[in-house]
């Protein structure tokens, strides 16, 4: 079902999830905006659960650095909803075969860019972060982006609390998404070896962001991060169509 993708594939492949980690590190989210698309068009083998496993570790990373920002009450609201989140996407995925898995991966990373270029003011509270969590362990499952529901809430919160809950938020869904496809056929050893093969690119990005964290923050980013993403997105929708 699934091929051995070439080497070029997986050097390309590494220097997407650098630029990801880089981006990552200093705003707390994106990887996955930015990755999951242009890996998916670099091989489809590689999304999402190459990436997922494959940003695991480079999540464990950044909460390391961010670590005294951890806040344990949102973690408990967050945490239950990305499980569920994650069982509401395998009913989703037993229905969806073939091309019909990669068309909903670039329509649901339009519906991430328009929740995160939307900028809606959501108050922080328990429902609103048990809804976030839902919606990315769905979105996590369907398409390896979880960040947009979540960024979307806390977005106002202080960098480093930001980078600290979304990491583990991050961890847990990667993680129940990781046995979300694997019950349904779609995550093997295969995966886990290329999820494995992208680490090196994560290291270098994620290395290369310390000295340019204010930078990373800058408000000029994120325009141009979401039109990238768009452009990835749509170039899904229309292989798929096409």
């Amino acid at each position: 079902m699934f091929e051995q993708p070439e080497i070029w594939h997986i050097l390309v492949a590494n220097v997407v999830v650098a630029l990801g980690a880089f981006i990552q590190s200093g705003t707390g989210f994106g990887m996955g905006l930015l990755c999951v698309p242009l890996l998916t068009l670099i091989n489809p083998v590689f999304a999402p659960g190459s990436f997922l496993a494959a940003s695991v570790f480079q999540n464990s990373l950044m909460i390391h650095r961010n670590r005294e920002g951890i806040r344990k009450e949102w973690l408990a609201s967050i945490l239950p909803g990305v499980v569920m989140g994650s069982g509401v996407a395998f009913l989703l995925l037993s229905n969806l075969k073939g091309p019909g898995v990669e068309l909903a991966i670039g329509v649901t990373i339009l519906v991430a860019v328009a929740i995160s270029a939307a900028g809606f003011c959501i108050p922080v509270n328990r429902t609103s972060l048990t809804a976030g969590g839902l919606f990315a362990g769905m979105m996590s499952t369907l398409a390896g982006v979880p960040g947009p529901p979540l960024i979307i809430i806390i977005q106002h919160e202080s960098g480093r609390q930001i980078r600290a809950n979304l990491g583990l938020s991050f961890i847990t869904s990667s993680l129940c998404s990781i046995c979300v496809l694997y019950f349904a056929g779609r995550f093997g050893l295969l995966h886990l070896y290329l999820g494995l093969s992208l680490i090196p690119g994560i290291l270098v990005g994620t290395l290369l962001s310390g000295p340019f964290a204010s930078i990373l923050d800058r408000s000029f980013l994120r325009p141009a991060l979401l039109g990238m993403v768009s452009f990835g997105g749509i170039a899904l929708i229309l292989r798929n169509l096409l």
